[in-house]
């Protein structure tokens, strides 16, 4: 009976703090009015022979809003390039102001093609004293060899 009795109060307690904190988990997952202020966009330079490619990441976000964390994380790249790391972590970031964070990175290029580097950007964003996690995904165009598509027909 005791022990019934235990469990009987170990359940409602659970179902008390369930119902206190239901309002903020949906207040969690709603985005801001204003997320779609949030941006990134990462981009590669070009490199004419396989070797280093240098790439950036650049996040911001909206006025009256302030990044306390981020890292940015490689999902996939074309077959002819490696990254060093998949993860650029937040101490990483070559920048970091309240309203916009850069990352530098390194891929490798075992040989010459042109293809998309996709990533995923982590932030924790503020505003006010309320802080929410957002993620953008991100591509980039990496460039190794001549390009096709530049002014002076890749030369």
């Amino acid at each position: 009976m005791r022990r019934l009795m235990k469990l009987t109060a170990v359940i409602a307690m659970t179902m008390a703090l369930v119902a206190t904190a239901a309002p903020f988990g949906a207040d969690a997952r709603a985005e801001p009015p204003d997320a779609g202020a949030t941006s990134a966009v990462l981009s590669c330079a070009p490199v004419q022979s396989p070797g280093r490619v240098r790439c950036e990441v650049e996040a911001r976000v909206a006025p009256g809003e302030s990044i306390s964390w981020g890292d940015v994380v490689l999902v996939e790249t074309p077959p002819f390039i490696s990254p060093l790391r998949a993860r650029i972590g937040p101490h990483d970031a070559t920048t970091r102001s309240p309203t916009a964070w850069r990352w530098e990175f390194a891929l490798v290029a075992r040989g010459k093609g042109i293809g998309q580097v996709d990533g995923r950007v982590r932030l924790v964003v503020c505003r006010e004293s309320t802080c929410l996690p957002r993620e953008l995904t991100v591509a980039g165009r990496a460039v190794v060899g001549p390009d096709p598509q530049a002014a002076d027909g890749g030369h």
